[in-house]
Order: structure tokens, then C-alpha cells, then sequence
């Protein structure tokens, strides 16, 4: 018959053995120092793009300046109707505040600058663009070919004896007037 001395001693005995089995374990752990990250701070971790914005971690993604906000960055309006979101889209805000703006510069007589200066600006966005364009068609233009094809097999390849040389210095004179008009107007 086992004794309550004998019970105890093979309690003790079985403590003994789990505490020395967990001891003779090597325990390696890591414990992240908590780096002090600012407001606008960027970092990679883990293979992802980190940022603090409004004092919460966030990841960056490609399509991040792509995205419309939820809030107006300038008054915290909720970015909810279609025409906030356009308006966010051309000028950073919602349409509130750039009436808001565009309120104040009519008062302060700056109204006339102001418009001028976004007229000027579309321009000069619109010649850079056809300017871009331009230059893309000159660098690709060739000779134009047809091909007349059924599901199964070309029928016709119909092709055009076009001067592609006279071509691109057309398109480079037109290349030419839109610098000169650019130079014109960033003045």
C-alpha cells in the first residue's frame, strides 16, 4: 500500500522532472524596440511600406495618391458627395472650401489673378500634353498598312507609299510652334 509520504515524495519527484525538462530548454525570444515613429515618417518592414499618418501606422500602397480621402485634409468634412470627390480629385479639397477660397479672393479683389493664373496653368498643361503626343507620333509614325483578313486567313494586305520622312518634319514644325508658344507663355 502506497503511504502519503510515498504519494508526496512522487509528487515532488514528477514537479522535479517538468521543472528541469523546461530548464534544460534553450528559450531565445525577441522583443521589437519601440522606435518613436513621427507624423509623415516612412519605413519598410516585413517587405511592405509603413507610415504614420494622423498618429496611426498605416501601409503605403502603389495607388495611395490615387485614392480619395474620407475627410476633407482642410476641414474634416466627410468627403461623401460625388461632387466633393471631384473636386478633390482637381483641388486637393472639397467644394466648400474652394468656395470658401475663391469667396474670399473676390472680396479681397485677388479674384482676377487667381483666375488668370489657373487659366495660364490648364494652357500650359494642355500644350505639354499635345507636345507629349506629338513626340510619341513622330518617334512611331511609319507607313500605313491594311490587312483584310477572314477568321482563317489573310485575304489582302493593302499598303500606302506615304513620304513617312516629309511626315515627321511636319509633325516636328508643329512640335516647334508648340515650344515656341510654351516659351511664350511660361514667361
Amino acid at each position: 500500500m502506497v503511504t502519503s509520504n510515498d504519494q508526496i515524495n512522487d509528487a515532488r519527484r514528477k514537479i522535479n522532472e517538468i521543472i528541469n525538462k523546461e530548464e534544460s530548454r534553450i528559450v531565445v525570444g525577441w522583443r521589437p524596440t519601440d522606435i518613436d515613429r513621427k507624423e509623415g515618417d516612412v519605413w519598410e518592414e516585413a517587405g511592405r511600406k509603413w507610415t504614420v499618418k494622423n498618429g496611426i501606422k498605416q501601409s503605403v500602397t502603389k495607388l495611395d495618391d490615387a485614392k480619395t480621402p474620407w475627410w476633407c485634409p482642410q476641414c474634416s468634412k466627410p468627403l461623401n458627395h460625388r461632387i466633393d470627390v471631384k473636386f478633390w480629385g482637381i483641388r486637393g479639397k472639397c467644394m466648400e472650401c474652394v468656395t470658401a477660397e475663391e469667396t474670399e479672393l473676390k472680396r479681397l479683389g485677388l479674384y482676377k489673378e487667381y483666375e488668370e493664373s489657373k487659366v495660364k496653368a490648364n494652357y500650359i498643361a494642355t500644350l505639354k500634353d499635345k507636345l507629349q503626343e506629338l513626340e510619341h507620333l513622330r518617334d512611331t509614325v511609319s507607313a500605313p498598312e491594311i490587312v483584310h483578313a477572314d477568321e482563317e486567313k489573310i485575304l489582302m494586305i493593302e499598303k500606302w507609299n506615304v513620304d513617312v520622312n516629309k511626315l515627321r518634319a511636319d509633325i516636328q514644325e508643329d512640335i516647334d510652334k508648340l515650344y515656341a508658344a510654351l516659351a511664350e507663355v511660361d514667361v
